[in-house]
């Protein structure tokens, strides 16, 4: 069973049967209680889980960065290393050091993804404990590296939004979204957590919230942007602080209140 990285709930309206009764009088004059059923609208909640990622997930997600950042490229988009190294040698926004702390990063987190993904096409079954310990060491270091990218790129968020590396990213976190979210419905009498985004491929999934994005599906539009939150964050520090998602989702839910 896969382990939870984090749950919440929201709350949908929803037509239910509830159980009445009152008292009235029979033929005979006497007071009696009778009980039926009747159908209200009312709140009723909805809890969302995201599920931690398997090794074999993580795996598909980044063949899923690998081939957007590809695709992005082929079509003419800059990755942040080529934008870097353009304003670096035109003297432009970025000063010199930063300029070159973030080429430097970009560099290694690549030749760090490209180590990864040669260890990962070994299948499972032939991997020896070794081949174990240097994935999860590669990992770790592309959280970290990732991570200090992030911190200097802040600065100048708006001059690599539409870099190669960001589509690739989003498309990575989408990704997550779409295959570690589950729903149980409140409404739906013996309810048990199931996809919330239905599909057995990463394509037919983002069909299903396209369809939730047009019909305005109660819950997708309730839960998306607590689901995107929370799993960006995971994604970018590598941390499974409930606290911290609790922070996110409390910063969400004041927005929306």
């Amino acid at each position: 069973m896969a382990k939870v990285l984090y749950t919440f709930t929201i709350k949908k309206e929803a037509e239910v049967e509830e159980e009445r009764t009152e008292t009235i009088k029979n033929e005979a004059g006497e007071e009696v209680t009778r009980t039926y059923k009747e159908k209200i609208k009312k709140e009723v909640p909805v809890e969302i889980k995201i599920n931690q990622p398997s090794r074999r997930q993580m795996q598909e997600a980044d063949m899923e960065f690998s081939v957007e950042m590809s695709k992005c490229i082929r079509q003419g988009i800059l990755t942040k290393a080529m934008l870097l190294n353009k304003y670096s040698d035109t003297g432009g926004l970025i000063s010199d050091s930063d300029a070159k702390l973030m080429v430097d990063s970009a560099d290694e987190i690549r030749d760090l993804q490209a180590k990864l993904t040669i260890l990962n096409l070994k299948p499972e079954s032939e991997r020896v404990e070794e081949d174990v310990k240097k994935i999860d060491t590669l990992s770790a270091e592309i959280v970290r590296r990732r991570k200090t990218l992030i911190e200097k790129e802040t600065s100048y968020i708006t001059l690599f939004n539409h870099t190669a590396d960001v589509k690739a990213q989003n498309r990575a976190i989408l990704w997550y979204v779409l295959n570690l979210s589950f729903v149980k419905d409140g409404s739906k009498k013996d309810s048990e957590f199931e996809p919330l985004f239905p599909g057995k491929t990463f394509e037919q999934k983002e069909a299903a919230m396209f369809d939730y994005e047009e019909s305005k599906d109660e819950i997708y539009e309730k839960c998306y942007t607590k689901l995107a939150s929370v799993v960006s964050y995971w994604f970018f520090t590598s941390n499974v602080d409930t606290e911290e998602f609790d922070k996110i989702i409390s910063e969400i839910n004041g927005e929306e209140e």
